[in-house]
């Protein structure tokens, strides 16, 4: 029987960032699992002295959104960052001219 990926995790790559719809954070993918990825995550200590230590995390991949590709056509290249909300996300240029036709 083979494992069948969930579908929002098809051409999704370690180094890619995520976005949790959960946490409200976004992260780079340090592992990928059939239905999860991995990511790390900066905690800051309260204890002195204070460090940054980088906390891995598993995120259901029903909860996330990769920002590493296109956001409309799910290409690689050509992207460029848009930020309208405050959530960065890409748009390759072939897109673009179909991103503010939706009014």
């Amino acid at each position: 029987m083979k494992i069948q990926p969930h579908p929002r995790l098809h051409g999704m790559m370690i180094g890619d960032e995520v976005y949790s719809y959960h946490y409200h954070l976004a992260a780079r993918v340090a592992d990928i699992f059939p239905a999860a990825v991995c990511v790390r995550i900066g905690v800051l200590t309260t204890e002195a002295p204070m460090e940054l230590s980088q906390t891995p995390q598993l995120w259901r991949a029903d909860e996330i959104a990769n920002l590493s590709v296109c956001r409309y056509c799910g290409t690689r290249d050509n992207v460029r960052v848009m930020s309208e909300n405050g959530i960065p996300f890409r748009v390759c240029t072939t897109c673009v001219p179909y991103q503010g036709d939706t009014d």
